[in-house]
């Protein structure tokens, strides 16, 4: 390693402390023997050497000893692993970005994992915002336009939705093909998650590896979807659908959450087993089987043939929702089971009722009280659109707190 890609602003979580908000601390793993390492050491001035009770004459592995944790780089502090120069196994390479929990203090509660490679220059307020993404307040009964069969506008009754905690939040990987999930194309697919992580499937084709693992999961998902044609029980007869592809060049895993750690392991060892780096076709299959799972245990009904009406209150939840994103997580025995999208059911209000006061269009947000108690655990797949409608939602509750916590502070002066 000679030098770190990214560069982002250095946080160590007090100027968020100063405002009552999430503190964010911005750390950075790298080689104790990489000639990054080496450089940054070098220009450390020996009056900050001998205030760590350094010698500026100390050789370099006892400056790595005593400075590691305490080196800032492209506003990254720095944390020396030592050995990371040789290879190292998938289960090495993959634990700080699947499993990471176990390399932070127990009092961390959420971390962000982001690729060396991310195009983007991240900075704390965008972990600040991607961690408020991962817990959603109640939502009431509201009432909401949308169009009917025919295009035309009417008006809908939606339920109310239950707080939401998610154990992950990540964004959908763009131009998902738009088929049935029993039916997406994995080598289609499979092709371009390759190019996301910097492989050339087009001038080196596809590893061995990778076709083992594309070819098990085409295989898999063969062998389950064939047995509707063999079991009389109709809740044995759901398909598996792998479909649930996303982008991982970033990922907010929430540390505290039980459900959290259940999922994580089990995406991690799914993936490190088959020694690839598509660790979203993994996601994939992952997800899909749980999804399997929660439907066979909730005993959730074989889907009837599409009809026209239905097709519009899906639209109506997508647009009027963000229900879609949550994917359920189920929990201990005994505690609230999560909502899947489909159990959302949207009533069209009949024409001549339309009017009544009752039935006046209403902007509802979710509430701002959240309680660990009734919480219901998901994955969130976040859309590009709704994070920046969200994002710009959040600056401006975020300026708005901070101006009138500004002018509190200065009345008190004032008072003194």
């Amino acid at each position: 390693v000679t030098n770190l890609n990214i560069e982002t602003e250095y946080s160590d979580g007090e100027a968020q402390e100063a405002w009552g908000e999430t503190t964010v601390c911005t750390i950075a793993f790298l080689p104790s023997e990489s000639t990054l390492v080496k450089d940054v050491i070098d220009k450390v001035p020996p009056n900050s050497l001998m205030k760590r009770g350094i010698s500026p004459d100390s050789d370099l592995k006892t400056k790595v000893k005593e400075l590691n944790g305490y080196l800032a780089h492209k506003g990254w502090v720095l944390i020396l692993v030592d050995g990371a120069t040789q290879p190292l196994s998938p289960e090495e390479i993959f634990m700080p970005k699947l499993s990471p929990a176990r390399l932070f203090h127990s009092t961390v509660r959420k971390a962000m994992f982001l690729d060396e490679n991310f195009s983007h220059t991240p900075f704390p307020e965008d972990a600040q915002f991607l961690a408020s993404e991962t817990s959603r307040g109640k939502l009431k009964k509201r009432t909401a336009m949308g169009p009917d069969a025919k295009g035309r506008k009417t008006k809908y009754k939606l339920p109310e939705e239950p707080q939401r905690r998610a154990v992950l939040l990540v964004s959908p990987m763009r131009r998902i093909p738009d088929v049935d999930g029993d039916k997406m194309p994995l080598d289609e697919i499979t092709l371009r998650l390759m190019k996301d992580v910097g492989l050339d499937p087009e001038e080196d084709g596809e590893p061995k590896e990778i076709r083992i693992q594309r070819e098990y999961y085409e295989r898999a998902r063969s062998l389950i979807n064939s047995m509707d044609v063999r079991s009389p029980n109709s809740i044995s007869r759901h398909k598996i659908e792998i479909k649930d592809f996303i982008r991982s060049k970033w990922i907010i895993h929430h540390l505290k959450l039980e459900e959290g750690h259940q999922f994580r392991c089990e995406w991690y060892r799914e993936h490190v087993g088959w020694g690839t780096h598509l660790d979203q076709l993994s996601f994939a299959y992952v997800m899909a089987k749980r999804d399997l799972a929660r439907k066979m245990n909730t005993q959730q009904q074989l889907p009837s043939e599409t009809t026209e009406e239905l097709t519009i209150l899906d639209k109506i939840i997508k647009i009027k929702s963000d229900a879609n994103e949550w994917h359920p997580i189920f929990s201990a025995e005994g505690t609230a089971l999560p909502i899947h999208h489909s159990e959302i059911s949207p009533e069209a209000i009949p024409i001549n009722l339309q009017d009544l006061p009752d039935n006046e269009v209403s902007e509802v947000n979710p509430d701002a009280a959240f309680s660990d108690v009734g919480s219901t655990f998901y994955v969130r797949i976040m859309s590009d659109e709704r994070m920046l409608e969200s994002r710009r939602q959040w600056m401006k509750a975020r300026d708005a707190r901070r101006k009138y916590m500004a002018s509190m502070q200065k009345r008190e002066e004032k008072e003194e």
